[in-house]
């Protein structure tokens, strides 16, 4: 660590001209109202007393001079040090505090092997005996230590001070500092590991990318919610891989918001909540929890696993469908603040999008399954309509051939209907309507279609039925018809009794229209016997 006695050598070599001691102006290192090296200015003498007004301005001039110098001392961006011939700091500008890590207190009055550890002894003294010759040494690059015990890598050199009389009074070293060899390695590897670290940010934000791309897609292309559940669970599993999560939908008929979707490890525990209990859904906008241990931590995330959290709320036209949660896992609370930082600022960007996407998804969902419950169901009674029985029943039929198993058909006719609606008025023809309605869902079975034909006729079909089990559940529904009250207002209606025909295929045909028919025929036959009956279809000839 010799580098600054090989400058005072070459600059051996290398030697100026003295400067004339009768140009030399006085120099002025006045930090903070002082004079840093204690030089003293020339003794008034009366000839100065004797000075007339322009002398004075003269010496106004001079003051702001030094004034201004010793401001760019100051605000130089290189280290300005100023030494004794023995040695010792006695100056020390806001660069070199910078540089060094020592403030003016500490550092004046020490010996320059504070900073040059390799300048001590001989050297040193041979440095300053140099300079003090009136040479000035040729910048050269050197280690210095910083206060923290760091070393610096600084170009300096060091040049002679001389007082107002014109004698050498110490030495100025400047310092600018630069990375060295080391430094600059250093420099290069942390910009190349800053580089890779933007080059994977880019690759995952890209993945990313395109898995909602791939999401938005195959969600497009559901027509049911339950069709998009699936598609849902395998893309948040992959869209957010370090941590767990739920998909929260809202049920409203209840108020409640009730977990569809859930993966990760830990998988939330709350899989039922209500909307309260959700800062995002509170707020109407993303909340995000870096600190789990925050009393910000939504309720319904209390008793999972320590870690961060997002929820992102559902939100289209207007309309609240649910809230994504995501949570991240409980190693990257012992990652750097600035890291955490990071990653939670890219995932709640992720969860944004994400969440912008699905909750576009449930509500096109959601208005076509009510565009289409309006086209195929009857609005009294809930019941298919006359529209999806001609879609289905041809449809069945074939899947019945198919297969070969049986397919019953049940035709129902309200007896009394007309005379019921009459006296008591369409309100309470209605509301027995929907009474038979909510009656056939109890009797079928899930698998079975129950279709309003028109006006007080319904249809049945019954999947892999004989005419025989058709006929028995027929029984069983005119049972249970008799027992219906309908209360209208203080009054307890019944409805009267009610006429069934039955067909069956391949006993009756193998066609919808021969099955309705053999169907309708019995049911009039029925009727024509009194009602209050079950009548099968004739077999045909």
């Amino acid at each position: 660590m010799k580098k600054v006695a090989k400058m005072a050598r070459k600059s051996e070599q290398d030697k100026r001209e003295q400067l004339p001691l009768g140009n030399v102006r006085r120099f002025a290192l006045r930090m903070r109202g002082g004079s840093p090296m204690g030089f003293k200015s020339p003794p008034e003498t009366p000839e100065h007393e004797e000075n007339d007004e322009a002398d004075v301005r003269g010496q106004s001039d001079s003051h702001d001079r030094d004034v201004w110098l010793a401001q760019v001392v100051e605000s130089c961006g290189d280290a300005i040090i100023g030494a004794t011939l023995d040695g010792v700091i006695v100056s020390w500008n806001r660069s070199a505090a910078r540089i060094f890590g020592y403030t003016e207190e500490e550092a004046v009055g020490c010996p320059l092997s504070l900073v040059l550890p390799s300048l001590h002894g001989s050297d040193l003294v041979h440095l300053i005996e140099h300079v003090a010759t009136d040479r000035r040494s040729s910048p050269g690059e050197t280690l210095c230590l910083r206060k923290d015990g760091r070393e610096v890598s600084v170009l300096m050199s060091i040049s002679p001070i001389r007082s107002p009389e014109g004698r050498i009074a110490g030495v100025s070293a400047i310092a600018r500092e630069t990375l060295g060899a080391a430094g600059e390695a250093a420099e290069l590897r942390r910009a190349n590991e800053e580089l890779a670290r933007i080059v994977r940010s880019l690759e995952q934000r890209t993945r990313e990318m395109n898995l909602v791309q791939q999401l938005s897609t195959l969600l497009q292309t559901c027509l049911t919610a339950e069709e998009a559940h699936p598609v849902l669970e395998q893309s948040l599993a992959k869209l957010f891989p370090a941590g767990s999560g739920a998909l929260f939908e809202r049920n409203s008929s209840v108020n409640l918001l009730e977990a569809s979707i859930k993966w990760g490890e830990s998988r939330l525990a709350e899989a039922v909540f209500e909307p309260e209990e959700c800062w995002a859904l509170r707020r109407g906008h993303v909340h995000r929890v870096a600190d789990p241990s925050t009393p910000l931590l939504c309720p319904h995330l209390s008793r999972v696993a320590p870690a961060s959290s997002i929820c992102a709320p559902l939100v289209a036209s207007g309309e609240t469908l649910g809230v994504l949660s995501v949570q991240g896992s409980s190693y990257e609370l012992s990652q750097p603040k600035e890291a955490q930082e990071r990653i939670l600022a890219a995932r709640q960007q992720l969860a944004e999008t994400v969440a912008g996407h699905i909750a576009l998804a449930l509500a096109n969902l959601k208005l076509r399954e009510s565009l289409r419950a309006q086209s195929i169901r009857d609005v009294v009674t809930g019941l298919f309509n006359r529209r999806y029985l001609d879609e289905t029943l041809p449809r069945e039929i074939h899947r019945a051939s198919r297969d070969e198993r049986n397919l019953g058909i049940i035709m129902c006719d309200l007896d009394s209907f007309k005379a019921f609606n009459d006296t008591y008025g369409h309100a309470a023809g209605d509301s027995l309507l929907k009474a038979f309605g909510d009656l056939v869902g109890k009797v079928v079975r899930a698998g079975d279609i129950a279709c309003r034909y028109g006006g007080d006729e319904f249809v049945l079909i019954l999947m892999d039925a004989s005419l025989e089990t058709a006929k028995r559940r027929a029984e069983l529904l005119e049972r249970e018809f008799r027992r219906i009250v309908i209360q209208q207002g203080d009054m307890f209606l019944n409805p009267g009794s009610m006429s069934l025909g039955v067909s069956a295929y391949p006993a009756h045909g193998d066609a919808a229209a021969a099955l309705l028919r053999v169907a309708d025929e019995a049911l009039y036959r029925a009727k024509a016997a009194g009602g209050n009956r079950v009548v099968p279809g004739q077999d045909p000839e």
